[in-house]
């Protein structure tokens, strides 16, 4: 009889596991639907457009590796360029993520664990924001975190092999093991040409795998020669790429975006309770900052309540430092060449999930958990309502809307700031365009994710002189392109009109002139 109703509770559980992943996609989902992007995301959907041996050039010259932008090519090839098809694809990683607590984590580490970790991944204040953000973050989390669970079944598997086994028992674990091995070394390639944190993120559980079985070599040689094959296997493949991660570098290192200062320790430390990056000091800023100190906080006082109940405790220990090293590295790194970046910081949020999660799961007192759940939850909506709000707004399509009404065949465009310039680019790839690059940015290379369409100049009598017919100036809120531009033989025929939109706060001037 008690066999009987604990089969029914387990079952129960299991069904309320599957609720909240089906709940917490649809949370998610929310407000994927919209059309408008930034100028990352642009890039993302101008570059989607090229060929595989294309993107593998150009994004050579930006910062991040090629893989995300050929399985973007893949879906522009099915689907066409479609903005909601790319938004729904970087939702539908983090999806996956969430149900890698019911079918891994779970499996791994106990259902509560496994109910936590999809929970979290899913109402986290973060992720109504960048998890359907046309960007490769979502996707480097799937590959990290898949990558990191085998990693530890590889470690788990060596460290229970001390008791003497049957040479069935060895046929088994030989074979457990190189299915682990080919796994493990797959999501670990893909996390290298996907993002540089995931980059960084293998090579330090790579380096702690290999130092772990040279420690253990005697009970598990076999093991160690696969591991080593697997290491220059992994290597091999990724050295085609080494001289553009070199570059990219160097290039990082003339660091014209990226600083540090007090924003990123605040947004580095409460980045899993931000809505949005770079708000200032708000209340939104402050609560996720709170929150975030609370939380770690809380780490804190578990494991030492967990260590006084001689509670065994190693995998949390392990994502915690994982995730520590990943921060740490960047922030070292970055005293050279800034690198350390909080939205980055979503590629290793898996391991974050996983550390939270397995910490909560220890503790005994349901309440508090089911407090902190709450919390959370509470959090999290505040997050997406927000967020649905900002992608829903009837002001964000409207700069598109009046050029698609306005715009002619053979019209041009041109634009001195590139970030609201490469927005129209994705939009209207049909219509030559000219970004002025007034400040001779070395992005010649990088920028043909925009081409053929858009072409970099820096004269405006590069285009002028031999020009005639109508020109759409795409300028910002002080309307600096305008009052540069020259005025001679060109007349006005609209604008300026102004347009604010309120995801990402972009500003638009558009003029509509003609040259004579």
């Amino acid at each position: 009889m008690e066999k009987e109703k604990s089969k029914k509770k387990f079952l129960s559980f299991k069904t309320a596991h599957i609720i909240i992943i089906i709940l917490g996609t649809i949370f998610i989902l929310l407000g994927a639907f919209h059309e408008d992007i930034w100028f990352d995301e642009s890039y993302s959907v101008a570059i989607a457009n090229h060929s595989f041996s294309e993107i593998w050039q150009i994004t050579g010259n930006d910062v991040h590796p090629p893989l995300y932008y050929w399985m973007l090519h893949i879906l522009e090839l099915i689907f066409g360029s479609n903005i909601t098809i790319y938004r729904v694809f970087s939702t539908l990683a983090i999806a996956i993520v969430g149900i890698l607590g019911y079918t891994y984590i779970r499996k791994d580490f106990g259902k509560n664990v496994g109910l936590l970790f999809s929970f979290l991944t899913f109402f986290l204040p973060v992720m109504s924001t960048y998890s359907q953000e046309i960007r490769m973050y979502s996707w480097a989390c799937l590959f990290v975190t898949v990558m990191s669970i085998y990693g530890y079944r590889l470690y788990k598997n060596i460290k229970e092999k001390g008791q003497k086994l049957t040479e069935e028992e060895n046929k088994k674990f030989k074979k457990v093991q190189l299915k682990n091995l080919i796994i493990f070394g797959i999501f670990s390639v893909c996390s290298m040409y996907t993002h540089y944190y995931s980059l960084m993120t293998a090579f330090v559980i790579n380096l702690a795998l290999l130092i772990f079985l040279i420690k253990n070599r005697k009970e598990n040689k076999n093991t160690l020669r696969n591991f080593i094959i697997l290491g220059i296997i992994q290597v091999a493949l990724y050295i085609p790429w080494i001289y553009y991660l070199i570059i990219q570098m160097l290039h990082v290192g003339g660091g014209f975006w990226i600083t540090l200062g007090l924003n990123t320790a605040i947004e580095v430390i409460s980045f899993q309770f931000m809505r949005q990056l770079n708000t200032g000091l708000n209340i939104e800023t402050i609560t996720a900052l709170i929150a975030s100190i609370l939380t770690y906080i809380y780490i804190i006082a578990r494991i030492i309540k967990s260590k006084k109940e001689n509670k065994s405790i190693k995998p949390g220990i392990i994502a915690l430092i994982l995730y520590i090293t990943i921060i740490l590295i960047m922030l070292a790194i970055s005293l050279i060449s800034p690198i350390l970046y909080a939205r980055y910081l979503l590629v290793i949020t898996g391991i974050y999930i996983f550390f939270l999660s397995f910490f909560m799961a220890t503790e005994k007192r349901k309440v508090i958990t089911f407090i902190i759940c709450v919390i959370i939850t509470i959090l999290g909506t505040i997050s997406n309502i927000k967020t649905i709000h900002t992608n829903y707004d009837e002001s964000n399509m409207k700069q598109i809307e009046y050029l698609r009404e306005n715009i002619k065949e053979d019209d041009i465009i041109i634009y001195k700031n590139v970030f609201n310039g490469g927005v129209i680019a994705a939009f209207f790839p049909e219509n030559k365009q000219y970004f002025y690059n007034s400040e001779y940015w070395n992005v010649e290379e990088a920028y043909k994710a925009f081409g053929p369409g858009m072409e970099i100049i820096y004269s405006y009598m590069d285009v002028l002189e031999n020009y005639q017919g109508r020109i759409w100036l795409i300028d910002t809120e002080n309307l600096e392109l305008y009052q540069e531009f020259p005025k001679e033989g060109i007349t006005v025929l609209e604008g300026p009109t102004k347009f604010n939109t309120k995801y990402q706060n972009y500003t638009y001037n558009i003029i509509l002139l003609e040259k004579q």
